[in-house]
C-alpha cells in the first residue's frame, strides 16, 4: 500500500512537472518572439491611443467652441426669409379715370369750346397743360370708346390674393460692451482648458508608466520563480541521491519533492499576475499584439537643491496656470455681467422683394438705420450673476494659493521617498547576495550531516524572497522616481 501511494505521488508529481515545464517553455517562446516595447514607445502609444486623453482633447474642442460662439456676438448676421400667403379677401383700391377719357373722347369730336378754358390750354405760357384733355388720335368706334372706358378704371392691388415675400436682413453690433469682455472670459477659461489638458495627461501617463513598471516588475518576479525551481529542482536531485546512497530516508525526499511542487505552483501564480499586468498596459496604450517590456536604466541621482526642485516645480506645473487661466476668466465674467446694465447699439439694413407693391409700384424696397437695445430692469439677475462669478474667482485664487503650498510639500516628500526607495534597493540587492551565500554554506553543510534539511528549505525560501524583493525594490524606486518627475511638470517620455 506505501509502494502504491509512492508511485502516485510520483505520478502527479511527474504529471505537474511536465505541464508546468510546457506552459513555461511556451510562455518563454511567445515572448521571444513578441516585440520590444520601451517606456518612450508605451507613452507615445499611450498619446496616441489612450481614450481617456482622447476624450480630454475633445473637451478642449468644445472649450474652443465657445470662444467661437462669443465671437458670434460681435460678427455681422446676415438672414434671409421667404414667403408665400394666400389672402382672403383679396383687397384693392380702384381708380376711376373715366371722366378724363370721356373729355378727351368729347374734344376729339368737338374740340373746345371758345373761352377761357380753351386760350388756357392753347396758351404756352399754361403752367399746368397736362391737366388739359388731349384728343384721342385715330378713328372712333363703338367698340373703341367701350375699350377705352374700361381701361380707365386702374385697380391697385394693396393684399393680392397670393402674395410673394423675400427679404433679406443684415445686423452689425456697433457698441456691445458685454459681448467683448464675454469674448475675453471665453478665451481665458480656453486657455484654462489648455493647461488641464496638459495636467490630464501627465496623469494619465504616469498611470501608463506605473502600469509598465508593474509588467516589469512581473517579469522579474517570473525570473526569480524560475530560479526558484532551478533550486528545488537541484535540492530534489542531491536528496534523491543520498537516498540512494542510505543517507537519508524517504522523508527528505518528499519534503524535496513537496518544495519544488510548490515553487512550481508559485511560477503559474506569478506567470497570472503577469499576465494581468501586460493586459492592463496594453488596453492603455491599446496595443493588441504581443510585447515585452524592456525597463529603462536605473535613474539617475537628483541632485538639484530642494529650493530648485520646489521653484521649477511651480514654474513646470500646469495645474497652476489653469487655476490661474480660471480664475480670470471668473473676475472678465463678473465684469461682463456688470456691463449689462449698459445699452448696446446695432446697425441694420433689410432688402424687401414683394408682388404686393399698393402705392409704391416696385417690387424693390429698402431700410438702413441705427437699433439701441437697453434692459432697465431684469429682477436683479445680472447682479446676482456677478457676484457668482466673483465669488469664483475668489475660490480659485484661494484654491491657486494652496496648490502652490501643497506642490512644495509634495516635491519635498516625492525627493525624500526616492532616497529611500534607493537604499532599499541596494538593501534587496545585498539580500539577494547574503541569501545565496547562505544557501550554498547550508548546502555544504547539510551533505556534512550539520544542517537539517528544514534548514535547506529555509535558506531557499529566503533566497526567493530576497530575490522578489529586488524585483519590488526596482519597481517601488521606479515609480517614486516617476511621480517626483511628474510633480516637477517635467515632461514624460520626452527628451527636452
Amino acid at each position: 500500500m506505501k509502494h502504491r501511494l509512492d508511485l502516485l505521488g510520483l505520478l502527479i508529481f511527474l504529471s505537474l512537472s511536465v505541464l508546468s515545464i510546457t506552459d513555461v517553455w511556451a510562455q518563454k517562446n511567445s515572448r521571444g518572439s513578441a516585440r520590444t516595447l520601451t517606456l518612450d514607445e508605451a507613452l507615445e502609444l499611450a498619446r496616441k491611443n489612450n481614450r481617456d486623453l482622447l476624450a480630454a482633447r475633445e473637451r478642449l474642442n468644445g472649450a474652443r467652441a465657445d470662444v467661437e460662439r462669443a465671437l458670434a456676438q460681435l460678427l455681422p448676421r446676415l438672414s434671409a426669409q421667404g414667403r408665400f400667403t394666400v389672402n382672403h379677401p383679396e383687397v384693392e383700391l380702384p381708380l376711376d379715370q373715366r371722366s378724363g377719357v370721356f373729355g378727351a373722347l368729347l374734344l376729339s369730336s368737338t374740340g373746345l369750346p371758345p373761352g377761357p378754358l380753351r386760350d388756357y390750354c392753347m396758351s404756352p405760357e399754361a403752367r399746368n397743360p397736362q391737366v388739359c384733355p388731349q384728343p384721342i388720335q385715330g378713328e372712333l368706334t363703338v367698340q373703341r370708346i367701350d375699350r377705352l372706358l374700361d381701361d380707365a378704371v386702374v385697380r391697385f392691388p394693396i393684399v393680392p390674393r397670393t402674395q410673394l415675400d423675400a427679404t433679406i436682413t443684415a445686423t452689425l453690433p456697433l457698441i456691445a460692451p458685454p459681448a467683448y469682455v464675454a469674448l475675453s472670459s471665453a478665451q481665458q477659461a480656453y486657455r484654462a482648458q489648455q493647461k488641464q489638458l496638459q495636467a490630464t495627461e501627465a496623469q494619465l501617463l504616469q498611470s501608463v508608466a506605473s502600469a509598465f513598471f508593474a509588467a516589469a516588475g512581473a517579469d522579474e518576479v517570473v525570473l526569480a520563480r524560475t530560479h526558484a525551481i532551478e533550486v528545488a529542482e537541484q535540492t530534489l536531485k542531491n536528496a534523491r541521491a543520498r537516498l540512494e546512497a542510505g543517507v537519508v530516508n524517504r522523508v527528505e525526499v518528499t519534503r524535496a519533492e513537496l518544495a519544488l511542487i510548490q515553487a512550481r505552483q508559485r511560477l503559474l501564480e506569478a506567470e497570472d499576475g503577469r499576465g494581468a499586468a501586460y493586459r492592463v498596459l496594453a488596453t492603455l496604450i491599446l496595443l493588441r499584439e504581443p510585447f515585452r517590456v524592456v525597463p529603462p536604466q536605473e535613474p539617475a541621482i537628483e541632485n538639484a537643491s530642494d529650493a530648485d526642485l520646489v521653484a521649477e516645480a511651480l514654474a513646470r506645473r500646469p495645474e497652476l496656470p489653469a487655476l490661474e487661466y480660471s480664475a480670470r476668466a471668473a473676475e472678465v465674467q463678473a465684469l461682463a455681467a456688470g456691463l449689462r446694465w449698459l445699452p448696446m447699439v446695432s446697425a441694420f439694413g433689410n432688402i424687401r422683394l414683394t408682388n404686393a407693391t399698393a402705392f409704391a409700384g416696385r417690387v424693390d424696397t429698402y431700410a438702413a438705420g441705427l437699433q439701441l437695445d437697453w434692459q432697465l430692469f431684469d429682477g436683479l439677475e445680472r447682479d446676482a450673476q456677478r457676484r457668482a462669478s466673483a465669488a469664483q474667482a475668489r475660490e480659485a485664487r484661494l484654491r491657486l494659493r494652496q496648490l502652490r503650498d501643497t506642490i512644495a510639500d509634495e516635491v519635498l516628500n516625492a525627493r525624500q521617498q526616492v532616497l529611500t526607495r534607493r537604499e532599499g534597493l541596494r538593501s534587496a540587492q545585498r539580500s539577494v547576495q547574503l541569501a545565496k551565500e547562505t544557501l550554498e554554506l547550508v548546502r555544504i553543510q547539510h551533505d556534512a550531516g550539520t544542517a537539517t534539511q528544514l534548514d535547506l528549505l529555509t535558506a531557499q525560501d529566503q533566497l526567493v524572497l530576497a530575490e522578489v524583493g529586488v524585483a519590488q525594490a526596482r519597481f517601488d524606486l521606479s515609480l517614486a522616481n516617476l511621480s517626483l518627475q511628474r510633480l516637477l511638470g517635467r515632461p514624460l517620455g520626452r527628451t527636452e
